[in-house]
C-alpha cells in the first residue's frame, strides 16, 4: 500500500499544544499517512485483471467438467453469496458446495455444458476486486438443452496464494426472467393439489354466498363471462350474484369436475374443465353441466381466481 503525504515531524511537534490533545492529533496524522486503498481500473492493473478473468473462467469450466475439487480450491473458506433461487445468504465454502454447485456424481453431459462470458468489468480497491459481468450458460437436463443468461457480481481478495473468490451474487438476467415467465411449466403435485382446492373453494363459496371466502380468493380486477350476459362480470357483480343466490334459498347439492387440464406459465395457471352440478332454487332442483375456463395467479402464498368463462351444455 502506498503511504500518504503525512505531516512533517516538525509540524507534529508544534501541534502538541493543540487543545484537542496529542492523542487525537496523532490519530489524525495516522489517517493521513495511511489512506484507504484508492480505486483503480483493470487498465491500471492488467496482470491482476487477467488473473481474475482466468480464475472466473476456471470456475465455469469446473462446472462444465463437473470438477468439484476445482470449485473447492477456487472459493474462500468464509465465502458468502446468493444464487438466483437461494433466497438467503449461503455461508462458507461448504455451503457453496452444497447449495450453489451440482450434486456429486452428476454426469459431465448434464447440468452446465458450455458458457460464454459477455460484458466484463473489474474495479480494484487495493487487494480487493469487485467484478461485474454477464454470461450465457448452456444446460442439459436429460435430452433437453437450454440456454440461460445470468448476471454476476463477484468479490475477489488477493492473499499470498493469489486471487480467490470470497463472495458472489448470481442473478437471472432480465431476458432470462422474461423467458421463464413465458415458458410452460409442469406443476408439482403439491402445487396442483393447492390449485384444485382453491378452484373448488371458489365454486362452493359462490353458491354458499360466502362473501369472506370469495373476497379472499377473488382479486379486485376479476373479470368473468357468464352465459347469456352481454357484459363482463366484475368482483362486485359476482359478490352481489352470490349473495342473491344464497339469500334467495338457493343451494348447491352436488359438484364434480369429471375432467381437468391445466396449463401453467410462471405464476399463472389456466384450468380447462368440465363440470356437473345439482342446484336447488325455489324448491325446485335442476342439474347443470358444461365446460369452463378459469385463470389463477399465485400471489402471496395462495392461488387467486382472476377470471373465468362458463359454457353450459345445451344437451
Amino acid at each position: 500500500m502506498m503511504r500518504g503525504a503525512g505531516l512533517p515531524l516538525e509540524s507534529r511537534s508544534v501541534t502538541m499544544h493543540n487543545p484537542m490533545g496529542a492523542g487525537a492529533l496523532f490519530l489524525a496524522a495516522a489517517c493521513v499517512a495511511m489512506p484507504a486503498a484508492a480505486q483503480t481500473s483493470a487498465a491500471d492493473r492488467p496482470a491482476d485483471a487477467a488473473a481474475i478473468r482466468a480464475h472466473i473462467e476456471s470456475i465455469f469450466q469446473a462446472f462444465v467438467d463437473k470438477d468439484r475439487a476445482k470449485l473447492e480450491a477456487t472459493h474462500g473458506a468464509e465465502w458468502r453469496g446468493f444464487t438466483p433461487w437461494s433466497g438467503r445468504v449461503i455461508r462458507g465454502r461448504d455451503g457453496y458446495m452444497n447449495e450453489a454447485t451440482f450434486p456429486p456424481g452428476l454426469p459431465k453431459h448434464q447440468g452446465m455444458v458450455g458458457y460464454r462470458i459477455g460484458e466484463f468489468d473489474i474495479v480494484f480497491y487495493g487487494d480487493t476486486a469487485v467484478v461485474s459481468f454477464q454470461a450465457e450458460v448452456d444446460r442439459m437436463e436429460g435430452t433437453e438443452k437450454s440456454t440461460q443468461k445470468l448476471t454476476f457480481v463477484d468479490v475477489y481478495h488477493k492473499d499470498p496464494g493469489g486471487w480467490i473468490q470470497v463472495a458472489s451474487n448470481t442473478s437471472l438476467h432480465p431476458e432470462a426472467l422474461s423467458q421463464i415467465m413465458s415458458q410452460r411449466r409442469m406443476l408439482d403435485p403439491d402445487e396442483r393439489a393447492a390449485l384444485l382446492k382453491a378452484r373448488e373453494a371458489v365454486w362452493r363459496a359462490w353458491f354458499a354466498g360466502d362473501q369472506a371466502t370469495l373476497s379472499k380468493l377473488l382479486p379486485p380486477e376479476l373479470i368473468t363471462i357468464e352465459p347469456g350476459s352481454t357484459t363482463f362480470g366484475t368482483l362486485q357483480s359476482n359478490l352481489d350474484g352470490s349473495r342473491g343466490f344464497a339469500t334467495g334459498g338457493g343451494k348447491l347439492t352436488r359438484l364434480v369436475f369429471p375432467s381437468t387440464e391445466i396449463q401453467a406459465y410462471g405464476n399463472t395457471a389456466i384450468i380447462y374443465t368440465s363440470y356437473e352440478m345439482d342446484l336447488t332454487t325455489g324448491g325446485q332442483s335442476r342439474s347443470e353441466r358444461g365446460m369452463a375456463t378459469e385463470v389463477f395467479v399465485f400471489k402471496d402464498g395462495q392461488w387467486l381466481n382472476t377470471g373465468w368463462q362458463l359454457a353450459p351444455s345445451t344437451r
